[in-house]
This record gives structure tokens, sequence and C-alpha cells, in this order.
């Protein structure tokens, strides 16, 4: 019998990847990826290029199916894609400019706009949020006032819709991503009126069709120029982070794990079996809610921006260095034990970051430590905020994404956040959690739950060291107060 696969394009923020997922037990049989080069075109901007995001995906699409063996079967593409983007296009479907990131600020005149013409507490009601500049409405009208293309704009597209249309297929929007545009009334699960008036943007500009998660929206025997020998069905696929959760098996809300997606962003967060409007019954939440994969489920989710880039910062500004041996070099010294001066507040998002307690004898070392201290702090402050707000308990945190590479992270994680740490054996959660959808649409399994089932498995865990967590606590304490300084502007 051949093995069934499913090759799931993964759209980070970084990179392209591809992984081909075995849907029998959820392993990699392939994988290639490639790295986008992110362009800032001065003033903080962040893009990537929209021909890149499609000839990326191709070229590792190549690679996989250049191993795939007579012994191998793909039965479906699915997709995982980073939210918050705009693909300005054209009325045949061509990219205007390149695709504007989730992290680009271009938008700042364009949201005081919004929030002037829509109180806060009406933005909650409808979408579930409130506008910041870096949302997908704010760069829509950015690009509709500002762009030297802005008269031959026909959509506007997230990358999930401009890959689609590169297909030959609808350029739909699942649930997941439709809601990531923030234009969404999140009760009806149309486009809001209100929003679109006050953008001046029609409905079908954004996609008139939004399908479920685990849809089949049409199908292929070609991905550009790489041939499948025969059609295969093309599964929508949805934002990262929730198709993520369905990676690592957190499907209810009364289940007592959160998942914990790692890289660029740190997120935590939950699927729940029922419709949630965290900012509508609570505006001061850190936390969001949206509509999630499934018909009546939402996603309630925390994330801390600049996680990744923290790291990154120190290793390229600091370290002077970014390479794997670099890397190693620093964990392999890493002892987590709550003790050491120095203590870093990692909001370098406009430029809030702090380093205290460095002294004469301080090391690069001891400010790597602090770094990774603070990334988990700030993690821990994630799995709080849904404690409050999730029904039934947090015994568990479910982990997939870069960071859970390293054992020493993850039991600085348990230490820290005081319940166990379960890395998943396939780390890959988005990948794997478009696998998933795709093994149901294709009837390889009856529901989700039963896939999740025979695909997705704990791989180690790790529980909290109770002496070295008491340390912890104090430190944490003494974070907060910084934190909370920073909050407030007192540098």
């Amino acid at each position: 019998m051949k093995r069934k696969l499913v090759c799931v394009v993964d759209y980070g923020t970084s990179n392209a990847r591809v992984n081909a997922i075995d849907v029998e037990d959820g392993s990699i049989a392939y994988s290639s990826s490639r790295k986008y080069l992110i362009d800032d075109k001065g003033g903080d901007y962040a893009q990537i290029s929209a021909q890149e995001i499609w000839a990326f995906s191709e070229a590792s699409m190549g690679d996989i199916m250049a191993q795939v063996t007579q012994d191998d079967e793909v039965i479906a593409v699915s997709y995982s894609f980073f939210g918050d983007n705009l693909v300005p296009v054209d009325a045949r479907g061509e990219a205007l400019d390149d695709c504007i990131l989730c992290t680009d600020p271009r938008g700042g005149e364009e949201a005081a706009f919004i929030n002037s013409c829509i109180p806060a507490q009406e933005q909650f009601d409808i979408i579930g949020d409130c506008y910041m500049p870096y949302k997908f409405g704010a760069k829509a009208l950015w690009a509709k006032r500002n762009a030297p293309y802005a008269d031959k704009i026909a959509f506007y597209d997230s990358q999930q819709q401009y890959v689609f249309r590169k297909l030959g297929l609808p350029p739909v929007n699942d649930r997941t991503m439709a809601a990531r545009k923030q234009l969404l009334d999140l009760e009806s699960g149309v486009w809001s009126q209100r929003f679109l008036d006050v953008l001046g943007i029609a409905p079908e500009q954004l996609g008139s069709q939004i399908v479920a998660t685990g849809d089949i929206v049409g199908y292929i025997e070609r991905y550009g120029d790489v041939r499948f020998g025969n059609k295969i069905p093309v599964i929508a696929g949805g934002h990262d982070c929730d198709v993520a959760m369905i990676g690592m098996g957190v499907i209810h809300e009364d289940f007592d794990a959160v998942g914990d997606i790692t890289g660029t962003f740190d997120h935590v967060g939950y699927l729940a079996d029922r419709p949630v409007n965290l900012k509508k019954a609570s505006a001061t939440t850190p936390l969001v809610s949206y509509n999630g994969p499934f018909q009546g489920t939402s996603v309630c989710l925390g994330a801390f921006p600049t996680a990744g880039a923290t790291l990154e910062w120190f290793m390229r500004e600091i370290n002077e260095g970014t390479s794997g041996t670099d890397y190693d070099k620093y964990w392999s010294r890493a002892c987590f034990d709550g003790k050491g001066s120095v203590m870093v507040v990692p909001t370098l998002d406009g430029g809030r970051g702090r380093i205290d307690g460095i002294g004469v004898t301080t090391t690069k070392a001891d400010i790597f430590k602090a770094v990774i201290e603070a990334l988990t702090f700030e993690n821990r402050r994630l799995i709080e905020d849904c404690a409050k707000v999730k029904q039934g308990d947090i015994k568990r945190v479910r982990i997939g994404g870069g960071a859970a590479n390293s054992n020493e992270w993850m039991q600085l994680r348990a230490d820290i956040s005081g319940v166990n740490v379960e890395r998943m054996k396939n780390i890959q959660s988005s990948s794997l959690g478009g696998a998933v959808l795709a093994a149901v649409a294709v009837g390889i399994y009856p529901d989700v739950q039963t896939a999740v089932d025979h695909m997705v498995h704990v791989g180690d865990v790790f529980t909290p060291n109770e002496e070295i967590r008491r340390k912890y606590e104090q430190k944490y304490e003494l974070y907060n107060k910084r934190r909370a300084e920073i909050d407030k502007g007192m540098f």
C-alpha cells in the first residue's frame, strides 16, 4: 500500500516551506523551504515580493515532488498562511506591489481615521478588536490613498487569495483569514458594511466567497510548472496560528491545555466550541478572539510580537553573528537557575526595550540568558491571560515552532510557568494542522477529532523543577514591575 501524503504549503513571515505529511502518523516525509528577503523600504515598512511568495512555494513544491517515490501518493495540497497581510492586485489578478506584512506600520494615519469614525466599543462589537496601524484595513486604506498604483487596485487580497489566483482557483477567503482582515462582522460572518463605508471599499474587492478552513476549493494537476501526474484537491487552509492549534490537538475549550506557537511572534491560545468575543465582554483583555476554522467555533489568542525579533536582535547586534554555531555557543553555556542581576524587558516595538542590572563583569552570555528569561516571562503572561477567560483549567502547554528545538528553553518554560510543557512530536504544527484538515476533507478520517487522534502526538514532556520555579517566581514579580514601568512610559 502506498504512503499517502499531504503537501502543506506553510507561509511564514520569514520563509515559504512545503512539508509532505504522512496522514497515517502525522510525520514529515519530505520538507523544503526558501527564505524571503524582507524589504523595509525605509520608515520601518515591511514587505516581501508577492512574486517571491509564489515562486518560492513553487520551487519548494518542486523539491518535494522530486523526492516523492513510486511508493508515495500525494493526495492533496493544503495551506497555512501568516495573517494581517495585504497584496493589492489589478483586475487581471496580478500583484501591483509587494505583499505588505503583518508587522508593517504604515497605516498609522489611516488607523487614526478609522478610530475617529468608529468608536472603540463599536469596533469591539463588530470585529472583536480595535484598529492599529498594522491591521489589514489600515493598510488597504493607505494603499487606496497613497500608492502610485491606487487607481489600478481592483482587489485587496490576502496572500491566500493571491496564491489561489496563481493556481487558477477562486480567490476565496477561509473563515480565519477573512477574520484576520479585521473587516468581518464576527456575528454575521459577512463583511461589515460599517467598516466598508468608512474605507470606501466594496465587499467584492475583499472577496465575495468565504469558505470553511477545511473546504476543498478546487482541483489542480500542476502547481505552477510542477506536475502531480493527476488531479488532486486543494484545501483552503487558514491562518497559521489557528491551524497550528489543530496540529497540536487543542481543539476544544474544555481540554486542559493551551497551544503555544513560537516564531517571530509568540502566540498562545486555544479554540473554543462557541462564538466568543472577548473584547466585547472586556475591552481591557490583551487577548483577541475571532471566527474559528469550524462553524460555530472561535479562536482565542494572545501574542507577544517581538519574541523572535528580540532574540534575532541580540544575535545580530550584540553577538554580531547569527549562524547555528553562534546560537549553539550560547545555549551550551546557559544555566537557567533563577540567579543573576541582568534583566531585559523585550518590548522592542516602538523602541521601548530596556536592559537593567549590567555591571563591569556582565558578559554577552548573561544578556543572552536575560533575553531568554524575559521572553519566557512574556510567555507566562500570555498563559495567565488565557487562564482568566478560558473555560476549564490549564494544566499543560503544548508547543511547536522553532523554540521547541531547545531542551533548555522547554525546561525553562516549565519552570517559569509552573505547568507541564509538552513538545509535539512534529513541531511544524501549522503544517500538521493543514494536513489534518486535508485528511478529513478527502475522507481518510471521518472527522477532525479522529484525524487528530491518529496524526497528532506529544514527543517530550518537561515538568517544573520546584526549587528553580520558586526562584523564578520572585524574579517574575520583579519583571512585572519593570514591565509596568515601561507600559506607563517610566524609562
